[in-house]
């Protein structure tokens, strides 16, 4: 996957799936370097839409609903 907004798609998609995904299995299904998942997990956390964790990214935390 080459184009940025390929791989923000995958990872958000996986974390989504998982909940908790390690950047080291970002880093090897995509095929490209640690700096280049990092920046785009920071581009998807920025926008509220993925939380960093150490070593890796989660669900960002909504907390209770009110309904």
């Amino acid at each position: 996957m080459a184009l940025a907004s390929e791989r923000q798609e995958f990872v958000l998609a996986t974390v989504r799936e998982r909940g908790t995904v390690r950047l080291a299995d970002l880093v090897e299904r995509l095929g490209v370097t640690a700096v280049t998942v990092r920046r785009d997990v920071t581009i998807l956390a920025d926008r509220g839409l993925v939380s960093r964790v150490h070593g890796g990214v989660t669900l960002p935390y909504r907390g209770p609903t009110a309904d």
